[in-house]
């Protein structure tokens, strides 16, 4: 290196001091005294400054949440005491690590250089970096690599400890769409002031109980019937939907930014914005076993569900996919419709699903995500005409009739007009 030698010929200069010193006591000579007076000055600093500089580095970032695809600001505030010579320093994210991965740097450079004088150094520096991948990441630690002006002591490396957490959460599309689920029957399982108001959905026919509307009597089949008979209605509130999300080996086709399991997520985020505005109780599963929120209803369901997709990992092995009993349990408690999203990529994934589907007492939608444009979504950029992938009509034969399968290339479709397919898709449930 080009500063390790540079330090080399700096330590083959210290003997010029000792040497001038000698020359100037033996001769007499004056005008060799300032000069001797100041190499030995020199030679001084040297040894006053062999020590390895003290580094303090502290890490801010603004703002600590972001989603998807916006930018944050990362700023080093540094103060280096002691030593004398160059100091190098690389800001987080390292590569090879986590954080590499999940961001990028738009502006700036993360590798930094100053000069270490007699005094101490403060600087702050900044860059900025694009958050890719969400969940919950640690930008830590500061390279540091020093070298003495002079050669007192040997290049030095180490890392300085500093650390900063930073909230990526999923990307949460736009979706305008109307709500159209409706539940075939009113479950006993909350009362009405739970369940909300009565809606102008027609749900079935019962008899007469103290305390019913009597606008609600249906005189036709109380005539027939003999008895007094009242119309039940569907009430707002009352409907659910669980949104089940593979995170299966199959989900992680791609890179680790553009894959299928980031879209899931991603989508799976929307339809429960979506959803919960419209009064639908909505809860979160993930399978194998992940992620298990029940449904439930406002603002802060919403708040529940967005922390445990930002958890959500991929499994990059098989073990545990299978039969769920706490799924089982789950749908047979809140009897609500299913939204599972997956990769139905072979015909042994097919089976799989099958397999758990048969074996659940609901009905729902399917929504089969295709990874297999994303990279060529990447090479070509926003708005070119993909290929749609191979057809997969096939596969779904396998799968039970109560339940309808949309398929999302989302290399092709934005999750917009993904969420509103869905949606659609509720409406015809049989």
């Amino acid at each position: 290196m080009k500063l390790a030698g540079l330090a080399r010929g700096f330590k083959a200069l210290l003997a010029v001091p000792v040497a001038l010193g000698a020359v100037a006591a033996l001769s007499s000579n004056p005008g060799l005294l300032m000069p001797a007076f100041a190499a030995n000055a020199l030679l001084a600093a040297a040894l006053l400054t062999s020590g390895r500089p003290s580094v303090e580095v502290e890490l801010r970032v603004e703002p600590e949440r972001v989603k998807v695809g916006e930018e944050l600001t990362l700023r080093a505030r540094v103060r280096v005491r002691g030593g004398f010579g160059v100091v190098l320093l690389r800001l987080p994210p390292h590569p090879g690590t986590r954080a590499a991965d999940a961001f990028e740097l738009v502006d700036g450079t993360n590798v930094r250089a100053l000069f270490k004088g007699f005094r101490p150094a403060l600087r702050v520096y900044e860059v900025r970096l694009r958050a890719l991948k969400r969940g919950e990441h640690s930008l830590e630690g500061v390279q540091v690599a020093y070298f003495h002006l002079l050669g007192a002591s040997r290049p030095a490396a180490w890392s300085a400890p500093a650390r900063v957490r930073v909230l990526v959460l999923p990307r949460v599309g736009f979706a305008r769409a109307r709500v159209p689920l409706r539940q075939r029957q009113l479950a006993p399982r909350a009362p009405p002031s739970r369940a909300g108001p009565p809606s102008t959905d027609f749900a079935s026919v019962r008899e007469y109980e103290p305390g019913d509307p009597f606008k609600f009597i249906n005189w036709k089949a109380t005539a027939r019937l003999g008895k007094v008979m009242v119309n039940e209605f569907e009430r707002e509130g009352s409907r659910s939907i669980l949104l089940v999300v593979d995170r299966s080996p199959a989900m992680l086709a791609g890179t680790t930014v553009e894959n299928a399991l980031e879209y899931a997520v991603s989508l799976t985020a929307t339809l429960a914005r979506v959803l919960l505005r419209g009064g639908v109780g909505v809860g979160l599963y993930a399978l194998p076993p992940g992620p298990d929120i029940s449904p439930s209803t406002g603002e802060a369901q919403f708040v529940e569900i967005l922390k445990g997709l930002v958890l959500m990992r991929g499994r990059a092995t098989e073990r545990g996919w299978g039969p769920d009993p706490r799924l089982s349990s789950l749908v047979a408690a809140t009897r609500p419709v299913l939204v599972i999203i997956t990769n139905v990529a072979s015909r042994r994934e097919a089976a799989r699903l099958a397999s758990l589907l048969s074996g659940l007492p609901a009905r729902g939608v399917l929504v089969d995500v295709i990874p297999d444009n994303l990279p060529l979504k990447r090479a070509l950029g926003p708005g070119a005409a993909l290929p749609w992938a191979a057809a997969r009509a096939g596969l779904y034969r396998a799968l039970p009739k109560r339940f309808r399968v949309v398929t999302w290339d989302p290399a092709a479709e934005g999750v917009g007009a993904a969420v509103v397919r869905v949606l659609n898709a509720l409406r015809w449930l049989p």
